[in-house]
């Protein structure tokens, strides 16, 4: 019977979070999992801001590898990095993310 090759060691996991620096959820912090959904419907999203200019669902971030991606989600006044629209985003430590008028840094260890 053939052996399989077990993982003796799996890579952890990028550690990252968002930091809320406009609106009026300023100053929170939320740490990254796998997905994380952005918007203001609190059924349907894992970091919910109280803008009435985000969509219900607005944005997603994925760990995609190593790397979290940022994806608008055909949201009405659209998803900004750094000041530039975007739909898909490779995140980077100190990006700036603009949702509505809220504004949220990327951190990543």
């Amino acid at each position: 019977m053939e052996e399989r090759t077990r993982l003796l060691k799996e890579e952890p996991q990028p550690i990252a979070w968002l930091v809320i620096t406009s609106g009026r959820r300023a100053g929170r912090i939320c740490r990254l999992s796998n997905v994380v959904n952005i918007g203001r419907d609190a059924a349907q999203n894992d970091l919910v801001l109280d803008d009435e200019a985000v969509s219900a669902q607005h944005a997603r971030i994925r760990l995609e590898g190593r790397q979290y991606v940022l994806y608008d989600l055909a949201s009405t006044n659209g998803t900004f990095v750094n000041g530039r629209r975007v739909y898909r985003w490779p995140l980077m430590d100190g990006d700036e993310i603009t949702v509505g008028m809220t504004s949220l840094v990327f951190k990543a260890l």
